[in-house]
């Protein structure tokens, strides 16, 4: 692919851009341009879309990550905690997660557990609030783990709540 535009020039012109014979025209250009360097961070968290931009905005202003890998899968830091039926790390996870703390240099991981979540109320059978002690739990257990099996990478648990319309991040204590 060869590009003609300057990289300062908001506009592109597509039709400066030799495409693969099989690859038709874009429907969509993003404004966000590609930045090569790391960040080495990493946010699990749970993939419940209404929550999303509040953890976004969480990693990006409160703990100043511009950049980070996202991991979500429902229940987030749930999937690190072994159950009596699973003792261990399902295997995916495990190689998944380790893959991602050496390919990407990962040296933050942030946790982040919500009221609310239904992954927890499904497999709890209880209302949200009976959840958070669990929630909380795992989210410790699941920070201790990482810590024992990557003693090099800086993990950190939050629980994120609602109030009405707001979203607000609690810091677990994970020592």
């Amino acid at each position: 692919m060869t590009m003609a535009a300057n990289e300062s020039d908001s506009r592109f012109d597509w039709a400066s851009v030799e495409l693969h014979p099989n690859l038709p025209m874009p429907v969509f250009t993003s404004t966000e341009r590609w930045r090569e360097e790391r960040i080495g961070a990493l946010a699990l968290y749970c993939s419940d879309g209404r929550w999303g931009e509040a953890f976004d905005e969480f990693c990006h202003r409160h703990l100043h990550i511009p950049r980070y890998d996202r991991w979500a899968l429902p229940g987030g830091p749930a999937w690190l905690v072994p159950r009596p039926d699973k003792p261990d790390f399902h295997p995916a996870v495990q190689e998944q997660l380790d893959f991602l703390i050496k390919i990407h240099e990962v040296e933050q991981i942030v946790l982040i557990t919500h009221f609310g979540c239904a992954y927890y109320g499904q497999r709890l059978q209880r209302a949200p609030l009976d959840c958070l002690p669990e929630q909380a739990d795992d989210a410790r257990k699941a920070a201790s783990t990482l810590r024992h099996l990557h003693p090099n990478v800086k993990v950190e648990a939050y629980l994120a709540m609602r109030s009405l319309n707001w979203l607000s991040f609690h810091r677990l204590d994970t020592q």
